[in-house]
Order: C-alpha cells, then sequence, then structure tokens
C-alpha cells in the first residue's frame, strides 16, 4: 500500500497534502539539466540570512582508495564578495537558460558557441516580467555565473569519476550586450561561453529531466531548492522514502536553526504545503533525532514524482525511434503485449471504459514511449474527477497522447542557430 493511502494517526493526518486545482495538473515540460551543478548546493534559497555569507560547503560523493579506504569528496562554492551567493533568483534564470540550451543543443549534445541569450528571453523563460529590477538581477546572474568559484570535488562523466582537486565557475566568459567584443564591434546580444567542464558532462548526457513549468510555479525559495533535492533522494533510493537531517538543511540551505519544533514547522512547512499541492510530495513527518538535538525529516515521494520517473524514458526511447532504419520502422511486427504493455492497456481500459477500443489502444502504446503514455492517463483521470471532458474519456484520452507527442516531435525538430 503506498504511504499516501494508508490510514495515518490523527497527529500525522495535518501532513497529507491539500486539494490540488486543475492548473496544477499543467502538461509538463521535461529540459534537461546537469547533474553535478544540481546536485552541489550552487543555489542558495533567497533570505536574509544569505547576506554576508560568502562561501558554503557539501559533501557531493564518494571515492574509493586501492586500500579499501572511502575518502568523502566534498565542494565548497566561494562567492564574489561584491556579488555575494547565488539566491533564488539566481536559479529561476538558470533555469531559463537551461531551456535554452534544450532548444538549441544538437543531437550529438553539441552547442554552437557563443550561446545567444537576449534578455527579453531570458526574463520571459524566467517567468518575470520586465523592468529595470528584473534588467539588473539578470546582469547580476550573468556575473554570479562567471564570478562564483566551484572548488574541491567535480564529477566529470568522461571519466566517471570526481576530480577532487577543481578551481572554476559554470561560466567561462560572458560579453553583455553593448559591450565590446574582440573585433572591437558591440555585441547586439549577450553572448555566453559555458566552462569546459559543464560542455562536457552536458555532452556526455550527465543530466536528467526536470519539470521547468513545476519550477515556475513554484513560489517559495526553499520549495523552489527542496525540488530537485527531494528527486536526487527518491531517485537514489528507488522511490522509498528520503530522510534529512534537519542541522544539514539547515547548513545546506543557510536556514537560520530553530530549536522548538513549532518554529521549525513554521519554518519549513510553507514549503512543503507547496510541493505537496502540486502532488511531487505526498506527505512529510518530523522525529527526534537519536542524539535529541536535532530532528529527521522523512519525505514521501508524490504520484508526480513518478510519473517524471516514468517520462525520463521518453526521450531516450525518442532517440532510439530516430535512430532506427526506415524498414524497421515499417509494418512492426504485431507481437503479443509484455507485461508492462499488458499493464498500460489494462489501466487505459480502466480510465477510459472502452473495452470495444482495444485495438487503437494497442497501436498507441506500440507507437509511444511508456512516460509520455502514463502522463496520458494521469491527465485523463484528472480531466475526468473536474469534468472538464466534453466528449469521451478515450477520445480525451487520445487527443492527449497526440498533443503530447506533437509537443515533442516540436522540441526535437527545433533547429540550431
Amino acid at each position: 500500500m503506498k504511504p499516501g493511502n494508508r490510514k495515518l494517526p490523527p497527529t500525522q493526518q495535518s501532513l497529507l497534502p491539500v486539494s490540488s486545482t486543475s492548473e496544477l495538473f499543467a502538461v509538463p515540460d521535461y529540459i534537461s539539466a546537469e547533474v553535478f551543478l544540481e546536485n552541489s548546493g550552487f543555489f542558495t534559497p533567497s533570505s536574509k540570512r544569505v547576506r554576508g555569507i560568502y562561501t558554503k560547503e557539501k559533501v557531493v560523493g564518494e571515492k574509493p582508495h586501492p586500500d579499501g579506504t572511502i575518502r568523502i569528496i566534498k565542494t565548497k562554492i566561494s562567492a564574489n564578495y561584491e556579488l555575494g551567493l547565488p539566491i533564488t533568483s539566481d536559479f529561476d534564470y538558470y533555469r531559463a537558460f537551461l531551456k535554452v540550451c534544450d532548444e538549441i543543443v544538437d543531437r550529438d549534445g553539441r552547442f554552437r558557441l557563443p550561446i545567444t541569450v537576449p534578455t527579453r528571453q531570458l526574463m520571459r523563460y524566467a517567468g518575470k516580467v520586465e523592468s529595470p529590477k528584473e534588467r539588473q538581477e539578470v546582469k547580476q546572474w550573468f556575473e554570479r555565473m562567471t564570478g562564483t568559484l566551484i572548488r574541491g570535488g567535480l564529477y566529470r562523466a568522461k571519466h566517471k569519476d570526481y576530480d577532487d582537486g577543481f578551481v572554476g565557475t559554470v561560466f567561462s566568459q560572458v560579453i553583455l550586450r553593448g559591450k565590446p567584443m574582440k573585433n572591437g564591434k558591440m555585441a547586439e546580444t549577450n553572448y555566453i561561453w559555458p566552462s569546459p567542464w559543464f560542455l562536457s558532462n552536458y555532452f556526455y548526457r550527465h543530466l536528467k529531466s526536470i519539470d521547468f513549468n513545476l519550477h515556475q510555479r513554484l513560489r517559495k525559495p526553499i520549495a523552489k531548492a527542496l525540488y530537485p533535492l527531494l528527486e536526487t533522494g527518491w531517485y537514489a533510493s528507488g522511490g522509498k522514502p528520503y530522510a534529512k537531517s534537519y542541522r544539514d538543511l539547515c547548513q545546506e540551505f543557510l536556514l537560520a536553526d530553530r530549536q522548538h519544533i513549532s518554529r521549525i514547522k513554521e519554518q519549513l512547512d510553507p514549503s512543503h504545503r507547496e510541493l505537496a499541492c502540486e502532488r511531487f510530495l505526498d506527505r512529510w513527518e518530523y522525529r527526534k533525532a537519536a542524539n535529541h538535538g536535532d530532528y529527521i525529516i522523512t519525505y514521501w515521494p508524490g504520484q508526480k514524482f513518478f510519473e517524471d520517473q516514468q517520462a525520463r524514458e521518453i526521450r531516450r526511447r525518442w532517440a532510439e525511434q530516430l535512430t532506427r532504419k526506415p524498414e524497421e520502422l515499417a509494418n512492426p511486427e504485431q507481437a503479443p503485449l509484455n507485461g508492462a504493455e499488458q499493464a498500460l492497456l489494462d489501466e487505459i481500459l480502466a480510465v477510459c471504459g472502452d473495452v470495444g477500443n482495444q485495438a487503437a489502444y494497442q497501436k498507441v502504446i506500440r507507437e509511444h514511449p511508456e512516460g509520455l503514455l502514463w502522463m496520458a492517463i494521469s491527465e485523463t483521470r484528472q480531466a475526468s474527477r473536474e469534468h472538464r471532458i466534453t466528449k469521451t474519456r478515450g477520445a480525451y484520452f487520445m487527443a492527449t497522447v497526440k498533443d503530447l507527442a506533437a509537443r515533442w516531435a516540436a522540441a526535437q525538430s527545433t533547429p540550431s542557430p
């Protein structure tokens, strides 16, 4: 039985997610994010406490030695003293930059350098309203991405190992619009040269899919920081509950360390509830740590986390189809459905209710990635609950599959500049 379905004690029932609205079930926009930076703690949730703090450190991995001992790999983020550490607004613009990367990278994982990113496009993708304040934030984002040092451990996807003596930045160079270029001309837009390690990790597919739309919908800085942290924790545990020390969370997010559980809940639960509204977090609970000077927070993944994991396969399977020969795609063998395909068919029939349309559903199952179909099933089920279906559930499901497939195909066909 899933954690969210079992009966909870009265003291824990307040931890259950609140009802979501139809707006929260928008079609996800999955983009690729470089994994190391996601796990490094590079971006810190905005707060007054961040001011005046210029370094933070996090354990990012382990490295075994020939003698059997294990070395802990740590990464230190060192800010420029004029600019401070990268905060939530910088995280928003970085996500916007990743969306630009997702649109222009070629099928081999390469970029044409420099990457051009107009300020208006960056603000639009970040969900910001154009203003002098936002333009100043964009300028500071460019500067922080070029001036914030990453020191210590850095994962090299090419070698599948950590470089434990790294010193560098995310962007090697940025030329802002209106500034002089090497040829003496003034830059007509913003130009970015990502650091070699970033380009290499991207090329060697050290990436994971994140829902760009979900990040944009989140409003709490702590919720935005928890999203990648929890996703990584649940992914590593195979979808099992993920536990985090409150003290460790304070250190990583640079939060004020509260002593009483009521103050801790006051500090964290607004962000927990926001993630629960998105169905990303199912529930959470606090318990005293063994040393009684700390609390352990346990997080249970929500339905959206599992949908996102299924959707991870979409790009991989679609890429495989793009590389197959035309004769392999024509007249596919009509073999019986395997176990996973039969489970899909059973779920589609349960949601749509039209047993007489099995042949069409089997064709859809053979032609589309499993993750895409599970997303369509989830959307159809929710639309039915909210009485948004004007025809039949089967027709709505097929239209959703077609829409998701068209969006994916359009994203893949976007030409490189």
